[in-house]
């Protein structure tokens, strides 16, 4: 999952805003590629159409941080996904 939020917001909420993460690639214009490059143990690919909020404690332990550079690309499989592009 990759968590969506401001680090100091996220720590008093009790809801997590999340994108899951996927291994199966369907192809889908929004699925948003990650690999180790990004820090990702192996590749996979964001699922934005499935973003969701989950219970703090149904996040597990950091496996990564995404590289800053890739925000926008997550920003726009957003916009697509929801359609408001």
């Amino acid at each position: 999952m990759l968590v969506l939020g401001r680090s100091e917001s996220l720590e008093s909420w009790s809801q997590i805003p999340v994108i899951p993460l996927s291994t199966q690639v369907r192809g889908l214009p929004w699925e948003v590629l990650l690999t180790p490059q990004d820090g990702m143990p192996s590749s996979c690919v964001l699922k934005p159409e499935w973003i969701r909020a989950v219970d703090r404690g149904g996040i597990g332990p950091l496996v990564a941080t995404l590289p800053f550079a890739r925000w926008p690309a997550v920003e726009q499989a957003i916009r697509m996904a929801l359609g408001f592009e």
